[in-house]
């Protein structure tokens, strides 16, 4: 069951989803403006094991947003504070490296990491990637979120850009020492036949991060596998973190 509460940051009124379950607590940072009703599927199932709090930073609800990384990265300190300041943060994309960037144990879904690439390219990977999820081959939920994705992010550009663009650029230039992971034991679920990020670059990342403690998993779907294949979720975080019986008692 879930129920709604609200969160103040910085002039911001962030909706918040708690999916009540048993008393332990987890973070979810959904992508990057996306509505948290895209992950209810998969939150229903976690919140079979687990209390998952979950704020909603979508471009749908909220006129105005934080502009850098470094704004996120407050915002998800004062949220745990707030709600569960012990529990691990898992996260899809955006939400996956903000995981990373916390110091709480972490799992990333397909997380968005930086890459050494402009604008041209990752919109054409994001438009190949909108293919395959039109074209059916991530399922039929694939279909559905193509469509709702494409509309969010093409109104966004088109009326508030600032909320848009800011923040992802700084994950275009290179791998800068403060995008690199700080969660005191993290795992990275990877899509195989994600189209938004290539495995030469997650390596890099790792390798740039000098971490050898990074446990890395896979799932044999595309980037938005967590939105598409809600079971997963349940299944890829339960394995992640079952490893550790201090995150979970």
């Amino acid at each position: 069951m879930a129920h709604f509460d609200s969160f103040s940051f910085d002039g911001l009124r962030v909706p918040v989803e708690i999916h009540e379950g048993p008393d332990r607590p987890l973070l979810y940072l959904p992508g990057y403006g996306v509505h948290p009703r895209n992950y209810r599927p998969g939150m229903r199932l976690l919140s079979r094991h687990f209390t998952v709090f979950m704020p909603d930073l979508s471009f749908r609800t909220n006129k105005d947003l934080p502009v850098e990384v470094a704004a996120y990265r407050s915002f998800v300190i004062r949220f745990a504070t707030r709600y569960a300041p012990e529990a691990p943060r898992t996260g899809h994309s955006f939400g996956g490296l903000l995981a990373l960037l916390g110091d709480r144990p972490a799992v990333a879904l397909a997380p968005m990491v930086p890459i050494n690439a402009g604008w041209p390219r990752k919109i054409g990977r994001a438009a190949l990637l909108q293919v395959r999820e039109y074209a059916g081959l991530e399922g039929r939920r694939g279909i559905g979120w193509a469509f709702h994705i494409f509309g969010e992010y093409v109104r966004t550009a088109a009326a508030r850009p600032r909320c848009l663009f800011p923040a992802v650029s700084e994950t275009l230039g290179g791998i800068p020492d403060d995008l690199l992971p700080t969660a005191p034991r993290s795992v990275l679920v990877l899509a195989r036949r994600d189209r938004l990020y290539l495995q030469r670059e997650y390596d890099a990342y790792l390798a740039r991060s000098g971490r050898g403690d990074i446990e890395t998993r896979y799932v044999s779907r595309g980037h938005d596998w967590p939105v598409t294949h809600p079971d997963l979720v349940e299944r890829e975080v339960l394995a992640a973190l079952g490893k550790d019986a201090r995150v979970l008692n």
